[in-house]
């Protein structure tokens, strides 16, 4: 009575409907799902959305498509996907590119349609599977997806691509695309190890790597930095995407090294406030750990719960408003403190008054290498005692290096390659027995959610690295000095201006 198609087939036992099976689904869906409708701008129905038409009606109707995907063919040009609106496109036509209306468009870029550069279709593709084949004839219908090449270099995700000839009067609506919201410095590694694991070590190399990603990759945008032209700037929609880029690059031979993530804020036009964007989260994990997963988000890291759901299975629903900075670095905290069951999804929302001081509230400090050369066994299971190891035997280190997390707050100078000193006196064998607890290792998504301000990551084909950005001892000590003057004297202003 729910007008639900049913097919009942059972494997163990060998029966089945009739009709039921892969030729009979398929049919099945033929028969009782209906087809897509398109839009038809001549069609009678106020809804415009046209019944079952034949393939020489979408002759007289304007072509239109809005762009899903955008994409750089190097024997191609700039490529466009996506489900063709209304009208009928083919090889050789003309189209032109209508820009996506934008609620902060003027009123002018309004009334000129926002009409761009227009373009002559050199291609018409479907997948076929995993591949990409080219339409025999090459031509398609409203209600196809497909990819076209030879659109316009300047085309963007959201943008509407109509005939030249029989243009249609507006662009397709689209969704706005959620803005980035943190950004990364990228340069070129300047350690003492520089150059000697990867082959692609230049910063120009670095940014035009990073360039002709925007070209595949929309969500992403990459710019020149300003105050320091050895720098790219990269701005994404957090530190996976992030991590996932810089992953792509290092196993391409890239050498470079990235700076903490900064949060993308703007000021609001009318009170001049500073805003910061919001995401919603949504977390399901077991009913159990739903506890630990609103004190860790509501706590520091400054979010708000809005909706929290218990189903019949032991799991937990719960939805959260929290502010972008409050994300770095949670995943893999949350991850621990729920034994890997909790799952994550967030989306940007919106932006909102800025939130104040954020912090993790497990803030500790590092223990940094003040030597050069490879890591001694006898050397780090001394210093196992005083926190997190990040490194192993035998591997490289330097001065400047973070080796690993210090128990105590404050940064703390070690020795990681000290040597036993050889004697002619005979011993138990007790010192030949040291035990040394595997090191942590953090992926680059892990460390850029964990790393401080002061601190850089250095990624090579075959490491990752976590320094400081200034590797000598002395001038760190000094602008901790200088960093915590200045924050004693914003402390007492603000207990001044409370008096």
């Amino acid at each position: 009575g729910c007008g639900v198609a049913v097919g009942i087939a059972s494997g163990e036992e060998g029966r089945r409907e009739e009709a039921v099976g892969m030729k009979g689904l398929l049919e099945a869906i033929l028969k009782d799902i209906p087809a897509p409708a398109v839009h038809w701008y001549g069609g009678s129905n106020e809804g415009g959305n046209g019944s079952e038409k034949e393939e020489g009606d979408f002759e007289v109707e304007p072509f239109s498509m809005t762009a899903t995907t955008v994409g750089y063919d190097p024997y191609l040009g700039r490529t466009c996907t996506g489900r063709i609106y209304s009208g009928k496109v083919r090889m050789g036509d003309s189209i032109t590119l209508l820009r996506r209306q934008n609620e902060k468009d003027d009123e002018e870029n309004a009334n000129d349609n926002n009409s761009g550069p227009s373009a002559q279709v050199t291609g018409v593709f479907a997948n076929r599977g995993i591949s990409r084949a080219p339409l025999d004839p090459p031509f398609a219908c409203a209600g196809d997806i497909v990819t076209l090449s030879g659109v316009p270099d300047s085309l963007k995700v959201g943008d509407t691509l109509s005939s030249t000839k029989n243009m249609v009067p507006e662009p397709v609506d689209t969704p706005p695309l959620a803005p980035p919201t943190l950004s990364c410095l990228f340069g070129a590694n300047n350690g003492p190890l520089a150059g000697k694991e990867g082959t692609i070590v230049t910063s120009s190399r670095v940014r035009a790597r990073l360039m002709s990603e925007t070209d595949n990759n929309v969500t992403i945008t990459v710019e020149k930095c300003e105050s320091d032209a050895e720098k790219t700037v990269v701005l994404g929609r957090g530190e996976l995407q992030i991590g996932i880029l810089v992953e792509q690059m290092r196993r391409e031979g890239y050498e470079m090294i990235i700076t903490p993530p900064q949060i993308l804020t703007t000021t609001h036009p009318v009170t001049g406030e500073k805003l910061e964007p919001w995401e919603e989260v949504v977390i399901d994990v077991d009913a159990e750990y739903s506890g630990t997963v609103v004190n860790a988000l509501t706590g520091a890291r400054k979010g708000i719960l809005v909706e929290m759901m218990d189903d019949t299975h032991g799991k937990t629903r719960m939805k959260f408003e929290v502010p972008s900075r409050g994300l770095l670095g949670f995943g893999p905290e949350i991850a621990t403190a729920t034994r890997g069951t909790a799952v994550m999804h967030h989306c940007y929302l919106e932006d909102r008054e800025y939130a104040g001081m954020i912090g993790t509230g497990t803030e500790r400090g590092k223990l940094v290498s003040n030597e050069l050369g490879k890591a001694t066994l006898f050397a780090l299971e001394s210093l196992s005692a005083r926190g997190t190891l990040f490194v192993a035997p035998g591997e490289m280190v330097y001065p400047g290096m973070v080796i690993g997390e210090n128990n105590k707050s404050g940064d703390l100078e070690v020795n990681p390659v000290r040597a036993k000193a050889t004697s002619n006196m005979r011993t138990q064998a007790k010192d030949e027995k040291l035990y040394l607890p595997p090191p942590k290792k953090m992926s680059v998504e892990e460390l850029i959610g964990y790393m401080s301000e002061d601190e850089v990551i250095e990624v090579t084909p075959q490491s990752v690295r976590l320094r400081k950005l200034e590797l000598d001892a002395g001038v760190r000590e000094r602008a901790a000095r200088t960093k915590k003057k200045q924050m004693d004297a914003l402390k007492a202003n603000a207990k001044g201006g409370k008096k």
